[in-house]
């Protein structure tokens, strides 16, 4: 695509080198900080579910920005562009891939750096509003703001750098370049709501049902691996909800954390061909599953909330198993159970507040009389 850029806009022999070598160098960038994003797992969303959904996006957009120089240089939609970017990706893939493009676009089609600058503002801007969208997807003061800053750097170009007699022709393509960018940053965040964050959602309302057809398999395979899993998710819920903690990924942890067994042996291998391959699980839960299964020292909150909850779970099954009727001091139990784990060093790395820590230990104190179901 560049080469067709070069070719076409008949650049010089030095401009065709310079080109060339500087959007290899970009290139050769975008491929590391997508490495970098796989190993330590920084994509939004379901991205790196989806390896390939950013190249497809990528592309046609190299594309698409080695023709803009065709069109008037304030009139280059690349708000809409950088919002692209980052959605299917992240905040550093976003980045590095908007700066790939716009310096395709200065450099192919000669722009001077004031233009380079002002849309590189404008992209900085949108990729940090855009890269730190909760889950509520609440989009309407980043685009708010992206506009503001849109339109005080068009200003600032068209005033201060072009200060001749100025008129309202000079502000029609902008103010259009502000519409269409506008309404493409609509469609997009559309998009990515009902196609992403909206099916996200459902997909945790669909696994965590205890009917879910994953539920029932394992309940088929045994009532103990059924029943730990509907007590384990309980508490895991009852925790969450308040505390910190997300309460639908630790209470899938919650439900599936034994679902390795259909495969034989409950291993870390099992588990993940039952919840990443066959039933595509979501990464986070997955991560958290992986984390458990190491059974060292944890990073997540998420993670301690299940082990504490599936340890007290375990402790209490076996000791009703062997005696149905024994009586439990619930409190000291509990009580030991913490003071065992933090004497292992289980919780030095682990995100979780010393607060947040008291507050578990208070909640699965309170459940007493729900111990009662696991007689």
């Amino acid at each position: 695509m560049t080469a067709a850029g070069v070719i076409l806009y008949k650049l010089e022999t030095a401009e065709q080198i310079r080109t060339g070598v500087l959007m290899g160098l970009l290139l050769l960038l975008i491929q590391f900080v997508k490495a970098r994003s796989r190993i330590v797992k920084d994509y939004l969303y379901d991205n790196d579910m989806h390896p390939n959904r950013f190249t497809v996006v990528f592309l046609p957009l190299f594309g698409l920005s080695c023709l803009f120089p065709m069109f008037t240089q304030m009139g280059w939609p690349f708000l809409s562009v950088a919002v692209a970017l980052t959605l299917f990706s992240n905040a550093m893939i976003g980045m590095v891939s908007f700066t790939t493009l716009l310096t395709a676009s200065c450099l192919l089609g000669a722009a001077p750096v004031p233009v380079f600058v002002m849309y590189f503002v404008c992209g900085l801007c949108v990729v940090t509003l855009f890269s730190v969208l909760d889950d509520s997807f609440r989009v309407e003061i980043p685009i708010i703001l992206s506009c503001l800053v849109y339109v005080t750097s068009m200003c600032a170009n068209t005033i201060i750098v072009r200060n001749s007699n100025l008129s309202f022709e000079m502000f029609v393509i902008p103010i259009i370049s502000l519409f269409l960018n506008v309404v493409l940053m609509l469609m997009l965040l559309w998009y990515i709501n009902t196609r992403v964050v909206t099916r996200e959602k459902n997909r945790y309302v669909e696994i965590n049902d205890p009917e879910y057809d994953l539920m029932t398999r394992i309940k088929e395979k045994g009532m103990q691996y059924y029943y730990h899993a509907i007590h384990t998710a309980y508490l895991c819920n009852k925790i969450a909800s308040r505390t910190q903690v997300n309460t639908d990924i630790v209470r899938a942890a919650g439900f599936y954390h034994e679902a390795g067994v259909l495969l034989g042996e409950n291993t870390k291998e099992n588990l993940m061909a039952v919840l990443r391959v066959e039933y595509k699980f979501p990464p986070e839960v997955c991560e958290i599953l992986i984390e458990y299964k190491k059974n060292g020292r944890f990073r997540h909150k998420e993670t301690a909330v299940l082990f504490m909850s599936a340890l007290v779970v375990d402790t209490l099954m076996e000791l009703f198993a062997e005696d149905p009727k024994a009586k439990v001091n619930y409190k000291e139990l509990i009580e030991n159970l913490f003071h065992k784990q933090m004497a292992r060093g289980r919780f030095w790395e682990c995100d979780i507040t010393m607060e947040d820590m008291t507050l578990m230990k208070k909640i699965l104190v309170e459940e007493n009389l729900y111990y009662d179901f696991l007689r």
